[in-house]
Order: structure tokens, then C-alpha cells, then sequence
């Protein structure tokens, strides 16, 4: 699907890989995540879900040569700017990991999951709704697919499923 290549892609292996070798539950999400979930579009940077203290993560990013710009509140590796999201931010905790390509991130349910927790929350967000709406054409959802999201947030998936529905 993306042949390994690009230096975001390759931020988002390497990143995800010293974490698993310190047994790090810190998982990709944000556009990477969307993207390797099948439905492509643009991302300029590495989100990771932290569940725990964000100090691990940071000593792990910084052995792999991140330095952290305070100013922007973000880490860089290679150009590519790396963001931890928490609980606070997602007010949703995926409980479902998988690999792709090597990059350990969410399953699918969880992360839409994710897009419509943070994008039904703010108007901000309209960009988390957009990536739903990809993800269920890209990855031709249904229904069926219900009972996966997460309890509270189905109706909001059902309700793209009939919009979706009524302009086919």
C-alpha cells in the first residue's frame, strides 16, 4: 500500500518500534494511522496515543534524537514534528492495537472511535469527521460495523452511515 517510503513514514516506524522494544503502549494515531487504515490523504506529523506517564515516551523519543521545541509543544525527529495526545485530549482510550507496516497504531473501530470523539467535541475538529467519512467509504463500512465503536459515540457513526447513505 505505501511501499514503506517517505520520511513521515519513516519517522512513524522508527518511532514505533524503539517503543515496542521498550514495551511502550504508545500507539500512532492521527493522519498515519488514517492513511494506513486505507483511506489516503496528507499528514505532516506523528501523533501518539500516551495512556501512562508522558516521561516515558519522551526519554524514548529523545534516545531516538528527538529534541522538543517548547514553543511549538511538540518533539522533531528528521523535520517531522512528533505530538503525545492523551486521554484528556481524545476523551476516548482505545483498548485495540494492531501493526501495519510496521507501525504499531489503533484498529480500525478505535480509531474511528477516536476521530469522532475528538470531532463531534469541537468545531475545531471537523477535520477528525472528514477522516470518519473517509475511513467508512475507503474501507466499505456498514452497519455491521456498529457494535465495533465504541458504545457511546454509535449513534454520531450511524448518523455518517445515513448521510453517507442518502447522497450515494
Amino acid at each position: 500500500m505505501l511501499e514503506g517510503k517517505g520520511t513521515i513514514l519513516d519517522v512513524a516506524r522508527r518511532v514505533s518500534n524503539a517503543l515496542k522494544a521498550r514495551s511502550i503502549a504508545a500507539p500512532v494515531i492521527g493522519g498515519i494511522s488514517v492513511v494506513l487504515h486505507q483511506y489516503i490523504r496528507t499528514t505532516r506529523d506523528v501523533d501518539l496515543w500516551v495512556p501512562g506517564p508522558l516521561n516515558d515516551v519522551a526519554d524514548c523519543l529523545h534516545a531516538e534524537g528527538a529534541t522538543f521545541n517548547s514553543t511549538k509543544r511538540e518533539f522533531v525527529i528528521n523535520d517531522v514534528p512528533v505530538h503525545l495526545v492523551t486521554l484528556e485530549q481524545t476523551g476516548f482510550a482505545p483498548t485495540h492495537l494492531v501493526d501495519i507496516e510496521q507501525i504499531r497504531t489503533v484498529s480500525l473501530a478505535d480509531l474511528i472511535s477516536l476521530k469522532l470523539s475528538s470531532g463531534t467535541g469541537s468545531i475545531r475538529r471537523t477535520r477528525d469527521i472528514s477522516d470518519v467519512i473517509g475511513l467508512i467509504e475507503a474501507n466499505h463500512l456498514n452497519g455491521r460495523f456498529t457494535p465495533k465503536i465504541a458504545k457511546s459515540l454509535r449513534k454520531e457513526f450511524k448518523e455518517l452511515l445515513k448521510g453517507l447513505a442518502r447522497e450515494a
